[in-house]
């Protein structure tokens, strides 16, 4: 049985994973400091505050904007996985597990966005994969 740490875990990266996608898809027409504020801000961050202390202007479409704050969402969320996880396991095998939220938008580039992916970058994204589960045994 998955033991919690190691679940919650696998969400973190999840939403991880989530929130670079996004962060991405935002800053498509939107300048990234704008994305990153929005995003920020949907997450009650420290940084939302600061950004609003600087008054940077919010520009770009509505869509942008809700990827923006979507973004934002997922950070929060993944980073309070990320504690709850390490509250309740061991601090190697969690962090090498949410570590791997680069495969998140690895994945969604090439299945949604187009983005090539060589043999050689599938094949680190699968020993990647398989360092984590050798690391978490």
């Amino acid at each position: 049985m998955v033991g919690s740490s190691v679940l919650i875990a696998v969400v973190a990266l999840v939403l991880y994973g989530a929130w670079a996608v996004t962060a991405g898809v935002a800053t498509r027409s939107m300048a990234a400091v704008n994305a990153v504020f929005v995003s920020y801000v949907a997450g009650i961050a420290v940084a939302g505050g600061y950004a609003l202390w600087t008054r940077q202007p919010v520009t770009g479409s509505r869509v942008d904007l809700v990827f923006a704050a979507v973004s934002g969402l997922c950070l929060a969320a993944g980073t309070i996985g990320f504690y709850a996880a390490l509250a309740r396991g061991n601090m190697a095998v969690v962090s090498a597990i949410v570590a791997l939220y680069f495969v998140i938008p690895a994945v969604v580039g090439v299945l949604y966005f187009d983005a090539a992916l060589s043999a050689t970058n599938a094949a680190g994204l699968a020993l990647a994969v398989v360092a984590v589960v050798l690391v978490a045994s």
